[in-house]
């Protein structure tokens, strides 16, 4: 039943997306890049648009236009720090061959459980199983009592639980060219940073229809317009929830930004609101732990079977 409610799914899905590598990452709308600390536009375009050299000056002249509170006096080479950028749509969506003669592996199943699918960017679904490749535009999906653990080609490791729905949309290590960008749709992730994100050039991210993450730290947990909950989390408003486990972590949207710290969490309950430190429920994060009840009539057994102990050994001396 399980495995139907997932193709049915799919196949929603798949009448919403199109046929290329550029619109299944991209879904032909304008894209949002959070800009670290040390990061130049010249950096930024190369990493995005390797393959368009020639384009560089139109696209680095079309960011400066769509983000002047980005730059100072218009200045190209005079970026400020954490802003976030509008990244040009005619520079985004990009023309990619439909059926390309290797597809690119990004990583690996460490584990699965449950229903476990993914689609690839020609619109095949397979099922996700142990030590089976993921691909750069694979989207991963998660049925009621699916888990799967993903270990990138950079070490990261990313946890993706139940009712979840997440489109590796850029992976790339090599030297010149070190990038991810995740799109998780729905559901919760925790993820554990590798090598991509820890030099100031990399380009990071990760997305979500309400806020997207720009990573400082290592590792955080995130979930997203997941109203019921799943293997062993509590229900919860539509929304995004953060806690960061280790190190830091930007929170952006077009409403605004918050750093979020080691042990804190954040929630941003639509797009347009701007993103809050506040608690967060336990159990919306983190799988619920039950506390078993002792037995009242074992414990009572336990007390008599000591005193009776007890006074044997009076008897005795």
């Amino acid at each position: 039943m399980h495995l139907v409610k997932l193709l049915i799914l799919i196949f929603i899905l798949g009448l919403n997306s199109s046929v290329s590598i550029a619109e299944e990452a991209y879904n032909a709308e304008v894209r949002y890049l959070h800009v670290q600390k040390g990061q130049t536009l010249h950096n930024i375009v190369k990493r995005l648009y390797p393959k368009r050299v020639k384009q560089w000056p139109k696209i680095t002249k079309d960011i400066v236009r769509l983000n002047p509170h980005a730059f100072i006096n218009a200045d190209p080479t005079r970026m400020k720090a954490d802003v976030r950028l509008t990244l040009p749509l005619k520079a985004v969506v990009r023309s990619v061959p439909l059926k390309p003669k290797k597809r690119k592996q990004v990583g690996t199943v460490a584990e699965s459980e449950g229903s476990v699918i993914a689609v690839d960017i020609r619109k095949v679904s397979r099922k996700l199983s142990m030590g089976q490749p993921v691909y750069l535009g694979d989207k991963v999906i998660t049925g009621e009592k699916g888990y799967v653990r993903l270990r990138m080609i950079d070490a990261a490791i990313l946890d993706l639980r139940c009712y979840s729905i997440m489109v590796i949309e850029e992976y790339a290590l090599n030297t010149q060219n070190r990038k991810s960008i995740l799109n998780l749709l729905q559901g919760s992730l925790k993820k554990v940073t590798g090598k991509i994100g820890k030099m100031t050039e990399d380009i990071y991210e990760l997305r979500t229809p309400v806020a997207s993450v720009g990573v400082r730290g290592t590792e955080y947990a995130l979930r997203v317009f997941q109203s019921k909950g799943c293997g062993g989390t509590i229900d919860a408003d539509d929304g995004f929830y953060l806690e960061v486990i280790k190190g830091l972590v930007d929170v952006h949207n077009e409403a605004g930004q918050e750093v979020v710290a080691k042990g804190e969490t954040a929630y941003v309950p639509v797009p347009k609101a701007v993103p809050q430190k506040i608690k967060v429920k336990p159990g919306i994060l983190k799988p619920v732990q039950k506390v078993e009840k002792k037995n009242t009539e074992d414990e009572e057994s336990s007390i008599w079977w000591w005193l009776l102990g007890v006074v044997g050994i009076i008897l005795l001396i």
